[in-house]
């Protein structure tokens, strides 16, 4: 591996004899250090809201919240969903401090279990909102002194019940507990929350490298850069490395560090295939104002993106000029908002770009390319200490860009490494590994099925399948059809999209330089007969081939009588004029009347607020072509497809379902757009390797 940058070096890549590789466990290694004998108080909650003492053999069901003491240093390691509140002292969750308000924290085994480590806090108590000071009251009134007090609220939030949809996954924030773990559950459980006394092999804990805290302290507290006039300039971060070895973690605790000093900070995705807050397939720039604590599944989609960019794909492959023109168009955008919030006296939003993990050829020269577009000031590259040929970006090449180079030490937190998929060691945890299009499915599934409350709580509703979904009824003549290169004749198009998954473009709110910005009354001009042909184009990207609708009226004549055509546009739409917004199943088309039946996530924001600034929809590749589609767990919930699969689960022995609530006589093959049917015989199962096969003239 190089020893020398151009750009300036914070910790030279030199092997370290502590290093961040997780430990592949063979024996249950103690995870949680603290004290049973410290003082705990377990709370109630009545029907009216009103908070009291309940007796400590009270059974865990009945606690609203518990609230216990630790030492500090004292560490506290479990899995599942909980709100934390520090009443006294503070906590690090993904390297933020938690304090006087309530965080929700998630847990799941599928990724390293989050660890609390108790500090003492130095600079006074942090102000409580009403039920963390009357949780104080009550803990006082037992004159429990303690250095650090930590209060921990069940939560119903239903992510918990996501195996009702996907029965893989239902084991994320559940799992049994262990016999050593008994009595610290007994102690400190809440519903919900599981604490862990030991962790066995495969199971992670989520902890921070010393060099990574290093280079967190480094990139959090450096001063900013000047420019020639004086003015401080935007600190830009990006993170680099080969995939899997720990981006998207240290990329998240760097976006918490960095919220705690700037109060807000944008997170541009250039992951098509994992993002951490944007749909897969999409390319965003998202303003993050609170701490997240979670992995991506918690929160995609929870925020709407200052500017997107749909591809429809998980890897820029096949695609790779548009998608360096979308992180061109991003960094243009931030930078636009940089020179807005300057003009008006504003403290600067810095920016964290989180890149794929691809880094060999193409995908390297597609990492220069996004270095010349956002020209960090920081660069943090992870990087294995056991290969030294990892190729590196060179930025004597880059012009414009002389950033400060942090090296990190890779690791694999986001994937559970040692152990086999689905054992139960001794702490009885359910090892789970997941792949990236396991990460993909819980995102999109996670997206499908969130909500919001009135208070802007993040919740699940997974007991209504999409099936039962109320669809948003959309004319068909109000809506661009971008069928990207897909070579779809017209009169298949609507048949084409009818089923899929495709994303919802609307009119961009932060139109690029020369590009014309559309009003609100010139946006609601274009449904007075259908988006214009005039429209569609300006809408498009330039060179993309149309099938215009006035072309097609004409063809037909007069006596054709009313016919609900669409735009159709062979390409992808503008990267200046329109913005990605979230991504739509097709439930159905109606082509007698005119209209696309779409089923939104209910907390996007097209489902919050008017029509007036959709104006299309994109339908990328197949699955078969690094595609994005719908997750087939939420094809089968519910509904008549899982009802004839259950029919037929007893007549196929490549289908292995169970008959009992979803006996039926209808026939598999009436499943709409499912197909579970293979063909009996040789070579119709899983090809099996067989080790001690060799070929004839090595026998």
């Amino acid at each position: 591996m190089p020893s020398s940058q151009t750009g300036s070096q914070t910790g030279s890549p030199t092997p370290r004899t502590q290093s961040p590789q997780p430990r592949n466990m063979q024996e249950p290694v103690l995870a949680t250090t603290w004290d049973a004998t410290m003082p705990v108080v377990a709370i109630g909650q009545s029907q009216t809201g009103e908070l009291h003492v309940l007796d400590s053999q009270a059974p865990i069901a009945q606690r609203h919240a518990v609230i216990f003491g630790m030492q500090a240093n004292d560490t506290l390691v479990f899995q599942g969903i909980c709100d934390i509140c520090m009443l006294k002292g503070t906590v690090r969750v993904y390297e933020h401090e938690s304090s006087g308000q309530w965080d929700r924290v998630y847990s799941p085994v599928s990724h390293p279990l989050v660890s609390l480590q108790a500090q003492i806090r130095a600079d006074g108590e942090a102000e409580r909102d009403a039920e963390a000071q009357r949780m104080y009251e009550l803990w006082a009134a037992k004159n429990n002194e303690c250095e650090v007090v930590v209060a921990v609220r069940a939560v119903d939030c239903g992510l918990e019940q996501l195996g009702r949809v996907a029965p893989a996954y239902a084991s994320l924030f559940t799992g049994s507990v262990a016999a050593d773990s008994e009595q610290l559950v007994q102690a400190i459980g809440v519903p919900g929350m599981t604490p862990v006394r030991t962790v066995a092999a495969g199971v992670q804990v989520l902890q921070t490298p010393e060099d990574w805290a290093q280079a967190l302290d480094q990139a959090s507290t450096m001063p900013q850069r000047l420019d020639d006039e004086f003015e401080p300039i935007a600190p830009v971060y990006a993170v680099a490395g080969a995939q899997g070895q720990g981006k998207s973690t240290f990329s998240r605790m760097l976006v918490n560090r960095l919220v705690a000093r700037f109060g807000r900070v944008f997170y541009m995705e250039t992951d098509l295939g994992q993002s951490e807050f944007a749909a897969p397939g999409a390319l965003a720039l998202t303003l993050v104002s609170a701490p997240v604590l979670g992995p991506p599944f918690t929160h995609t989609g929870r925020t709407e993106a200052y500017h997107a960019a749909y591809m429809g794909v998980v890897t820029p492959k096949n695609d790779p000029d548009r998608y360096a023109a979308c992180v061109q168009r991003l960094a243009q955008v931030y930078r636009d908002h940089v020179r807005s919030e300057r003009a008006r006296g504003a403290q600067a939003v810095p920016m964290v770009v989180n890149t794929q993990g691809w880094t060999r050829g193409l995908g390297l020269d597609l990492l220069y390319a996004l270095c010349q577009s956002v020209a960090p000031t920081h660069f943090v590259q992870a990087y294995d200490p056991a290969n030294s040929d990892a190729p590196l970006i060179d930025f004597a090449t880059v012009e414009g860009c002389d950033p400060q180079v942090l090296w990190i030490t890779g690791m694999s937190p986001d994937r559970v490494q040692g152990g086999d998929a689905g054992d139960a060691g001794e702490s009885g945890r359910r090892v789970q590994r997941l792949a990236a299009h396991d990460m993909r499915t819980l995102s999109l599934l996670s997206l499908m099925y969130s909500a919001r409350t009135a208070q802007g709580t993040a919740v699940w509703n997974m007991h209504k399948p999409l099936a039962a979904r109320t669809p948003l009824k959309v004319p068909i003549c109000d809506l661009v059809f971008w069928m990207g290169e897909e070579d779809v004749p017209p009169s298949q198009v609507l048949r084409a999209v009818n089923g899929t998954l495709v994303g919802v473009v609307c009119v961009a709110r932060a139109p690029g330089a020369g590009a014309h910005e559309w009003s609100r009354d010139e946006i609601r001009g274009l449904y007075a007969d259908g988006v214009s042909d005039q429209a569609a184009a300006a809408l498009s990207e330039p060179g993309a081939r149309m099938l215009l609708r006035s072309h097609v009226r004409a063809r037909m004549g007069d006596d054709a009588g009313p016919v609900h055509v669409p735009q159709i546009v062979y390409g992808m739409p503008s990267l200046t004029a329109t913005t990605f917004l979230t991504h739509a199943l097709v439930r159905s088309i109606d082509v007698r009347s005119g209209h696309v039946h779409l089923v939104i996530p209910p907390h996007s924001p097209l489902a919050e607020s008017p029509m007036y600034r959709v104006v299309g929809i994109v339908k990328g590749p197949g699955p078969s072509a690094f595609g994005i589609d719908v997750p087939v767990q939420a094809m089968l919930d519910g509904g008549f497809a899982e009802r004839a699969m259950g029919a037929s689960s007893g007549r196929h022995t490549a289908v292995r379902r169970r008959r009992a609530p979803m006996e039926t006589n209808v026939g598999i093959q009436e499943a709409p757009y499912v197909s579970v049917e293979v063909d009996e015989g040789v070579g119709a199962s899983a090809a099996r390797a067989r080790g001690g096969q060799m070929r004839r003239a090595l026998q």
